[in-house]
């Protein structure tokens, strides 16, 4: 056994406080003696973990319970005193696209104080997203920065390696620019593991220990969870399964491969189908548009079933891989509602037909929230813990 494959005595507190700070935002406040419970430790345990964090402003004691709130739970002494995270403490969230860049300041807790979006100018190498991320920040006190980007990521170089829509952001070293720029440390992931981790941490996925968070637009992605555990390959690799081959007679896809599941299930696709179709302003069709329109058109209520079909074709074909059973929608489909959810259920269904226990669909329509959440985590997963999303 190798050095680098033993725990050291700094891992596990770092791993242990990165469970009590996900375990306050899913249970909210709670008093050492209820975090004691929870983790299975004791409670001077409980309290060498705290300490740093209480030290370092992160969090807070609350005001004690009231004797009403403790009767009957056979403690004697001091009143508890609840912990929970410092309004003072401020984290930054950047979400960075083929369309723009999304900035938001957060609280500890997950509110969302305030976000600006700006769009990617055709031109920008990438010192325009700087700049922009640089006046939206200015004069805020962050703890840092976490940054969620579209295409392929080096997570260890905190580089943008390629966006295919955004072929100019190519080599762009995010996390050392926005570092010098803000002084303030900064980590970058891929924009799918990012919004599992908003999923896992704040959302939908709290009370799920493995599950897939889907991400349907423009592109494709999927953040896959596995024990709590959210799953990179080596420095932020993999993670591309918008890029999967699901047709190999197909059309070419951006990527230069023919037959990728994002030819067929994203909103290129969908908009030409429309347009083909003869539906009515076919050139901004989304799945909200084309539910609302299935109502009283057929043909509009057959490409509904269509497209989501193809949504359901890679969701299948990853589900026979990995069993994970649990799938959380985001994007252009988690904006469908109720209709596509059910629609893409059984389209999946379907494919499974063989499977005891079809997996269960949940339709997310949170505009980037997720991801936001997730950059948010995204940082207090790198200040906490080696072992980041645990």
């Amino acid at each position: 056994m190798s050095d680098a494959s033993v725990l050291t005595a700094a891992d596990v507190g770092a791993a242990n406080r990165s469970r009590l700070i996900r375990l306050l935002h899913r249970d909210g406040p709670q008093s050492r003696a209820e975090l004691a419970a929870a983790l299975g430790v004791s409670r001077a345990t409980v309290g060498t973990i705290v300490q740093p964090i209480l030290g370092a402003g992160l969090l807070v004691e609350q005001e004690p319970l009231q004797a009403e709130a403790r009767r009957g739970s056979g403690r004697a002494g001091k009143p508890a005193r609840p912990l929970w995270f410092s309004d003072e403490v401020l984290l930054g969230g950047v979400y960075i696209s083929g369309d723009g860049v999304h900035c938001a300041v957060l609280r500890m807790d997950g509110e969302v104080l305030r976000e600006g979006r700006a769009p990617l100018e055709p031109e920008d190498d990438g010192s325009g997203i700087v700049a922009g991320c640089e006046r939206f920040f200015a004069g805020t006190a962050l703890m840092g920065i976490g940054v969620a980007s579209a295409g392929m990521v080096d997570t260890d170089a905190g580089e943008i390696l390629e966006i295919y829509r955004a072929p100019r952001l190519q080599g762009m070293p995010v996390a050392r620019l926005l570092g010098e720029r803000l002084g303030v440390p900064v980590v970058v992931d891929h924009h799918p593991r990012v919004q599992a981790i908003g999923d896992l941490w704040f959302g939908e996925g709290r009370e799920l220990s493995t599950f897939a968070s889907v991400y349907t637009g423009e592109v494709l992605g999927v953040g896959i969870v596995h024990s709590g555990r959210v799953l990179r390959g080596d420095r932020g690799g993999g993670g591309e399964i918008g890029h999967m081959v699901v047709d190999q007679h197909g059309e070419q896809c951006v990527c230069g491969r023919i037959g990728c599941w994002e030819t067929v299930a994203t909103l290129p696709w969908l908009r030409r189908e429309a347009e083909r179709a003869g539906l009515p302003d076919a050139e901004s069709m989304t799945c909200a548009a084309l539910v609302e329109l299935s109502v009283q058109d057929p043909a509009a209520a057959a490409l509904l079933r269509r497209y989501l079909g193809n949504v359901a074709q890679g969701i299948a074909d990853l589900e026979q891989i990995l069993g994970l059973q649990q799938y959380l929608i985001h994007g252009d489909v988690g904006r469908g509602g109720a209709l596509a959810e059910e629609i893409l259920s059984q389209e999946l269904g379907r494919m499974l037909n063989r499977r005891r226990t079809p997996p269960r669909l949940a339709a997310v329509a949170d505009d980037d929230l997720s991801t936001l959440l997730g950059a948010a985590g995204l940082l207090l997963s790198a200040t906490f813990s080696l072992d980041a999303d645990r």
